[in-house]
C-alpha cells in the first residue's frame, strides 16, 4: 500500500498520465493508492494541477492533514458511484487558491466552497461527457459545508431551504449524495473525534424527514377534505343566471352530500344531476 506521508525524491521519467487511467482509479475501490503515488511522481500535477496544488496546504489548527491527505481520505470513504466520487474529488479544490494563514497561525479558506463548485466545470469535462453528472457534481460541491453547519437552532424554513436548493436540479437523489458526501468528509478527518460531527448530521436528516412527514400529511388532509365537485364558474354556466348568493347556497348544499358520502368529490355528472333537482326543490 502506497503511503501518502513523505514524499520521494527521484529523477524517474514516468509516462504522461491520462484521463482514462485517472477515471478508473477514481472508480477504483481505494482510489489514493494510485493518486496519492501519481501526486509525487508528479504525474498528477500535468494533469490536474489544481488537485496536486492541495498537497501542502495546511488546515491547522483544527486539522492535522493537509488538504490533499484530507481529500484522498475523502474519496476513499464515500461509494464508488461517478457522482459522489467527483464530489468528493473536488469539494476542497479551492482551498489552495483561497488559502490564508492568519498571524496565530490559523488555516482560512474563505468561500472555497463556493469558488470550488465555479472550477468544477472547468476541470470535470476533460474526463465525463456527461454534463448532467458535471452539475450534479457542482451543486454538491457548493453545498457541501452546509450540512455539516447544521444546529439545532436552525429553524423549518432554513432545513427548507437546504433540502430545496440541494435538490433543484438533480431531485431527491441529490440529498443522498450530498448526505453521503458530509458523512465522507468527517470520516476524512480520522483517527481526529468525529463522533459529534456525524451526530449532527443525524439530527438534521431527522429534522427534514419530520417536515417531509408534516408535507405529506398536509396534502393527504388537502386530498380528503371535502370540496364542491362544480365550482362557481361551472354552477353560472349550467343554471344560467346572473351571479349572486345564491350560489354559495348551491355549493353548501354539494359539500354537504360530499360530507355524507353521497356524492364524490369529482363526481361533476351526480352533482349536476342534484343541483337541477335541488334547485328545483328551493325555487333559488
Amino acid at each position: 500500500m502506497f503511503s501518502w506521508f513523505g514524499r520521494k525524491r527521484q529523477s524517474v521519467e514516468y509516462p504522461p498520465l491520462t484521463e482514462r487511467e485517472f477515471t478508473d482509479a477514481l472508480m477504483s475501490e481505494r482510489p489514493s493508492d494510485s493518486l496519492a503515488r501519481w501526486a509525487v511522481e508528479g504525474r498528477l500535477r500535468s494533469l490536474i494541477p489544481d488537485l496536486d496544488a492541495l498537497r501542502g496546504i495546511t488546515q491547522l489548527p483544527a486539522h492535522r492533514d493537509d488538504a490533499f491527505i484530507h481529500t484522498m481520505k475523502v474519496v476513499d470513504a464515500i461509494e464508488a458511484t461517478p457522482v459522489r466520487r467527483w464530489a468528493a474529488l473536488l469539494h476542497d479544490i479551492a482551498k489552495a487558491p483561497t488559502f490564508i494563514e492568519t498571524p496565530e497561525g490559523r488555516s482560512r479558506f474563505f468561500e472555497h466552497d463556493r469558488i470550488g463548485a465555479e472550477m468544477v466545470p472547468e476541470i470535470m469535462p476533460d474526463f465525463v461527457d456527461d454534463l448532467s453528472l458535471v452539475s450534479r457534481v457542482l451543486g454538491l460541491v457548493r453545498n457541501h459545508m452546509r450540512p455539516i453547519s447544521y444546529n439545532a437552532e436552525w429553524s423549518d424554513a432554513a432545513v427548507r431551504r437546504l433540502y430545496d436548493d440541494v435538490e433543484e436540479s438533480a431531485g431527491r437523489e441529490a440529498w443522498h449524495d450530498q448526505m453521503a458526501l458530509a458523512r465522507a468528509d468527517l470520516r476524512g478527518y480520522l483517527p481526529e473525534p468525529i463522533d459529534r460531527g456525524l451526530w449532527v448530521l443525524d439530527q438534521l436528516e431527522a429534522h427534514r424527514e419530520s417536515l417531509l412527514r408534516a408535507d405529506r400529511d398536509a396534502e393527504q388532509a388537502l386530498l380528503n377534505e371535502p370540496v364542491s365537485p362544480l365550482d362557481g364558474h361551472e354552477i353560472v354556466a349550467l343554471v344560467g343566471r346572473e351571479p349572486g348568493p345564491w350560489i354559495a347556497a348551491v355549493k353548501g348544499f354539494l359539500l354537504e352530500e360530499v360530507r355524507s358520502g353521497r356524492l364524490a368529490r369529482d363526481d361533476k355528472a351526480a352533482a349536476i344531476r342534484l343541483v337541477r333537482a335541488w334547485l328545483d326543490d328551493q325555487r333559488l
